[in-house]
């Protein structure tokens, strides 16, 4: 096998999904399961699913391309009914939403301190006045049924970004996206998720002699900017080590740069990891992934699993 199909099977992009038999059709309607609609620079969108219900993380596409790319996933937009938000950067919240979200009545999750945020953003107080926000702060919430919510305040720019952890009966979320360094408190946060969705942004070499004003990527490289190839990869192993043998079951890795990095400098970091590597999947700008599905737990070991000592 030559090193290109090799890298390609342990590092698949996004693609399409294969039909189900019925029996198998039932136990995926049991288990999380996770789509990244579209990452990077230019949009960010995860659809969420557990059972009959479903929520998105981030809305950094306009309503018109995330139906589309949910509908090629086998989801329809009337079976969202939240938004989890990271940040309200444009490529993370488009103001085109606000529209969609009043006449669909799709609540919308944000921390306390990006209310101000909200408000800078055309319609945001529509949003407000008619009651689909939900402030948080330390708190866990339930936006849809089945779905407990918890969430870690990252440092990114000026208010933070936020990471989500989302246990389901059917597997557990970690989401993280826009932040400068992984603290050990995301690792610890992340610790035992089946599904690991994690910023994989930059390159430090291409980056540094990036033709972009040197302020960006100042910005970038900095404790408050995105994560590099290499700060991922240990993340990862770090939240791997943490969890139990196996976890997390898919890395789903987010958010590369266009003109700082290249699928082949990831796969380089990650292909250091032998176990790990067959387990990570490399989103894409235009095109979304397949379904990722946590596989269920047998019964003994998930008993052990919750044994004190």
């Amino acid at each position: 096998m030559s090193r290109t199909t090799a890298a390609s099977t342990l590092f698949p992009m996004s693609g399409g999904d294969r039909p189900l038999p019925k029996r198998a059709r039932r136990a995926a309607r049991e288990a999380l399961r996770v789509c990244v609609l579209g990452s990077g620079s230019g949009g960010n969108a995860t659809a969420v699913r557990y059972g009959d219900h479903a929520l998105m993380i981030d809305a950094g596409f306009g309503p018109r391309t995330t139906a589309a790319r949910l509908a090629q996933a086998g989801l329809d937009l009337d079976r969202v009914r939240a938004i989890c938000l990271t940040h309200f950067d444009r490529d993370h919240f488009r103001p085109s939403w606000v529209r969609t979200l009043l006449e669909r009545r799709i609540d919308l999750y944000l921390h306390r301190w990006h209310e101000p945020d909200l408000l800078r953003i055309r319609g945001g107080r529509d949003l407000l006045d008619a009651g689909l926000t939900r402030s948080f702060d330390r708190e866990s919430f339930e936006p849809v049924p089945g779905m407990v919510v918890t969430t870690l305040r990252l440092q990114h720019d000026r208010q933070g970004t936020i990471g989500y952890r989302i246990d389901t009966p059917g597997g557990v979320l970690g989401y993280a996206t826009d932040l400068g360094h992984a603290p050990p408190a995301l690792i610890d946060h992340f610790a035992g998720t089946d599904i690991l969705c994690l910023e994989c942004n930059y390159d430090e070499h291409m980056t540094i002699h990036s033709p972009r004003p040197s302020f960006v990527n100042r910005r970038n490289l900095s404790d408050s900017g995105h994560l590099s190839n290499e700060q991922s990869f240990e993340a990862v192993r770090a939240i791997a080590a943490a969890s139990p043998v196996g976890n997390p079951q898919h890395v789903v890795l987010m958010h590369r740069s266009s003109q700082c990095n290249h699928p082949t400098k990831v796969r380089r970091v990650f292909e250091r990891d032998a176990a790990l590597s067959p387990r990570v999947c490399l989103t894409e700008q235009r095109r979304r992934t397949r379904w990722f599905t946590a596989r269920p737990i047998p019964a003994l070991r998930r008993a052990q699993l919750q044994w004190k000592f």
